[in-house]
């Protein structure tokens, strides 16, 4: 009988059973937003029950989003029902060029939006050339404004009805890319980059909610990206993306390491973990909460999807990268999911042999196993989850922005 038991063991362990195996499933859309030109959604948030969308348009009219466009571009702000019913749409735009990349929700229930714009030089006034004969008075055509680069950080607070209650601005040197906003200990900070000639830093800027900013703080020399954070409970936040430069005593490895860092809520760097493979470049992409984060690592000849829990800074739980053609986008809600452009196996899922590169959302356990997987009809470009809404993805086809809901 021991000898029985024994065999049926060993041959569990061989021949594990195939009903725990974890198949792949579509996911259906929820509802499109067509879009015209080159529109972008960059962010997704979650708030009583509400799906707020924010991103650029360059579409000269829109049927989602109300008003013409000002400038090359404007940036916007939707809000949706969990039934795809919208609650409303509005455009963040002026005279001059502006996109909106982040956003964060108040306890007042208003919503702070973040984004960039541009200024022009101010219009010159033409003057007849001396010794040349205009009888005829014939008007001299205006020398037009000339446009600046993106140089320029902007801040809405737009109401939980679709009114913008305020805005303001913050001018730089450089190009500007914020990619992270918060509403911490009463003020706001911001996360992203500045971009000078060759040269790529990250900067920490932080602002009361009537407009008073501190002076921007930058990290890096070289080149430095930060491509997103988290708020800790302290104030402190940590933040993820990717550098080349030495940063307090941790030097680069790699071509370029993915880099989590720990800064205070005055914005100085305390903490540096660089996660690197030797001639590779790596970058962290997304994180949420319970240090769970997704990148991606570039070989010479390929490149993976990399998915990592942390316990602590440099202390993974767990890591896995799967062949991508894009890096992870990362959420936790009652599990971790994370999403990416599969192009080859995954382990977990027996079946899955993509011929072609193809957009998966897998749900994570505690120690890292799938539990369960689907397709994408195009790739995700936002990732939110809570309870009351479930896990909500964004995608982008190049002709319309999907809302793809999976209820947990």
């Amino acid at each position: 009988m021991k000898k029985v038991l024994f065999l049926a063991l060993i041959l569990l362990l061989v021949f594990p059973n195939s009903s725990s195996a974890v198949s792949i499933k579509s996911t259906k859309t929820l509802f499109e937003l067509p879009y015209l030109t080159n529109d972008q959604v960059k962010d997704v948030l979650l708030k009583n029950q509400n799906i707020f969308l924010v991103g650029t348009t360059e579409s000269s009219s829109s049927t989602w989003i109300p008003g013409q466009l000002n400038g090359l571009s404007d940036g916007f702000i939707t809000s949706y029902s969990a039934s795809g019913i919208q609650n409303w749409s509005i455009r963040l735009g002026s005279e001059g060029n502006e996109i909106a990349t982040a956003l964060a929700a108040d306890q007042d229930g208003s919503i702070w939006v973040v984004g960039a714009s541009n200024t022009f030089s101010p219009q010159a006034v033409p003057i007849n050339p001396p010794n040349v004969l205009n009888p005829d008075n014939v008007p001299i055509t205006p020398i037009p404004q000339t446009p600046t680069p993106i140089n320029k950080i902007k801040i809405w607070q737009v109401s939980s009805t679709g009114v913008i209650i305020n805005s303001f601005e913050y001018s730089t040197d450089t190009v500007v890319l914020p990619n992270k906003i918060f509403v911490a200990n009463g003020n706001l900070v911001i996360f992203g980059n500045i971009f000078d000639k060759s040269l790529t830093k990250g900067f920490y800027l932080s602002s009361s909610k009537i407009g008073v900013f501190s002076g921007i703080t930058k990290i890096g020399s070289k080149f430095t990206q930060i491509n997103s954070a988290i708020i800790n409970k302290d104030f402190s936040f940590t933040v993820v993306g990717s550098s080349s430069d030495q940063i307090l005593k941790a030097k680069p490895i790699g071509k370029v390491d993915a880099i989590t860092l720990r800064i205070s809520d005055l914005g100085l760097v305390q903490q540096v973990a660089r996660a690197t493979l030797k001639s590779t470049s790596r970058s962290w992409d997304s994180i949420d909460s319970g240090l769970f984060q997704g990148g991606r690592v570039i070989y010479s000849n390929r490149s993976e999807a990399a998915i990592t829990k942390f316990s602590a800074l440099s202390k993974p739980v767990w890591n896995v990268r799967y062949l991508s053609r894009s890096s992870a986008l990362v959420a936790v809600g009652k599990n971790s999911w994370a999403s990416f452009i599969s192009t080859g196996v995954i382990k977990g899922i027996p079946k899955w042999k993509p011929k072609v590169a193809t957009p998966v959302v897998l749900e994570f356990g505690k120690k890292g196993e799938i539990i369960s997987s689907y397709t994408l009809s195009a790739p995700a470009v936002a990732i939110d989850t809570d309870v009351e809404n479930g896990t909500v993805l964004i995608t982008d086809s190049g002709k319309s922005f999907g809302l793809v809901l999976i209820n947990q």
